[in-house]
């Protein structure tokens, strides 16, 4: 598991588990999917993304913002 060539950068972790890149720079930073810190750059272990969508991610995790209507929409009628 601690093979540096199942490293992979954060924003292509993100892709392989179809979340957004924030969602995946919280599990490394939290622990919650195994990744090292290189500087400013995250980079996740590859094998270990499965592991951590089957067993830690729900996708209610993810912050909601209500949508913002726009203010020509207020004023239709």
């Amino acid at each position: 598991m601690n093979d540096v060539s199942d490293l992979i950068s954060l924003t292509e972790a993100a892709k392989r588990a179809g979340v957004a890149r924030n969602t995946m720079h919280r599990a490394a930073k939290n622990g919650a999917v195994k990744a090292v810190q290189l500087g400013r750059d995250w980079f996740i272990y590859a094998s270990d993304i499965e592991r951590w969508k089957r067993e830690v991610y729900r996708p209610d995790m993810a912050i909601r913002f209500p949508v913002k209507k726009e203010d020509n929409d207020e004023q239709k009628e």
